[in-house]
């Protein structure tokens, strides 16, 4: 149908490599009837036409399926996979032109077996010397097959976090949070851990608390509660879960373990969030009378000297 957006590249397709195909079918059917010359009859043993005639309408096809799935990617916000596409079609198409030149010199007499065994050789050193390439092509195809990550993903690989820039056929460039940018080859972050934070649905509030060890049971009870009381009554946190526990006994402080959500994914928003709950614990504790441990070691005097802390 004309309104269908594929009708303009099926019409390319038909009007083309088509055409010339009917025409030397009329073409045959009349010389034949005719009768052909010595050099016309072989260039009709050769199938020199008709062979560039198939090499065209393949090409047309390609193309078409081509243009056809760019467009439904480009629709769905994957344009690496659509950009994937291309030197895909392109490999194709040579292949094409291959099949058709090897079988186009089988026409002529030449022997293609030796023809073939020169290409295998040819091939191996090429594929040798395109061994690193072609490995991280396959990875791109795997990332733009599964789409673990996205242009625009915020994700963090190894030690590397920031922003995915580009998925090219060859690496994938990462800005990172200090404005850097590391590349990174496919056929390593394909088959890696990548960990995706756009992804999420939540961001997760976990700081822990260090108080002195002279802070009192009562105090520490008090300030459990009314941090749970600050979560539960802030607009931008979950309702669950949200935990407070006194957890640990370290070396120089006693743990308190804070976990909630934030009602949001945006990693700046979250940051805004968070220094408001920091700092609203932060007079939670003051107002106690409690406060945050320092590192250091305390040392015992016996006699008449006070305890010294160091």
């Amino acid at each position: 149908s004309p309104k269908r957006d594929a009708y303009p590249l099926v019409r390319k397709t038909l009007t083309g490599p088509m055409v010339f195909i009917a025409i030397l079918i009329i073409e045959g059917a009349v010389v034949n009837e005719l009768g052909a010359g010595a050099y016309a009859q072989m260039v009709m043993d050769t199938k020199t036409l008709s062979l560039i005639a198939l090499v065209w309408a393949s090409w047309s096809v390609i193309s078409l399926f081509r243009t056809k799935h760019q467009i439904k990617l480009m629709a769905n916000d994957r344009p690496g996979a659509a950009k994937l596409l291309q030197p895909l079609s392109t490999l194709l198409k040579i292949l094409v032109v291959l099949f058709a030149l090897l079988f186009w010199l089988n026409n002529v007499g030449v022997n293609i077996t030796t023809v073939l065994a020169g290409l295998g050789v040819g091939g191996l050193a090429v594929a040798l010397a395109l061994q690193k390439p072609i490995e991280d092509m396959m990875g791109a195809l795997s990332i733009f097959s599964q789409a673990p990550f996205r242009v625009g993903d915020l994700c963090k690989y190894r030690n590397v976090m920031g922003i995915v820039e580009d998925i090219g056929l060859r690496t994938t460039r990462i800005r990172t949070l200090t404005n850097t940018v590391v590349s990174c080859p496919n056929a390593q972050i394909a088959y890696e851990e990548v960990e995706n934070l756009t992804y999420r649905t939540k961001i997760r509030y976990r700081p822990t608390l260090r108080l002195r060890y002279d802070t009192r049971p009562s105090q520490l009870r008090k300030i459990r509660d009314q941090i749970v009381s600050l979560l539960e009554g802030h607009d931008e946190v979950l309702d669950d879960p949200i935990r407070v526990r006194f957890t640990d006994l370290d070396r120089d402080a006693v743990l308190f373990k804070v976990h909630s959500f934030l009602k949001t994914t945006e990693f700046t928003e979250s940051l805004r969030i968070g220094e408001e709950l920091n700092l609203g614990i932060m007079s939670i504790v003051e107002e106690e009378g409690a406060r945050f441990a320092l590192p250091g070691a305390s040392i015992q005097i016996e006699g008449d000297y006070a305890p010294t802390r160091v």
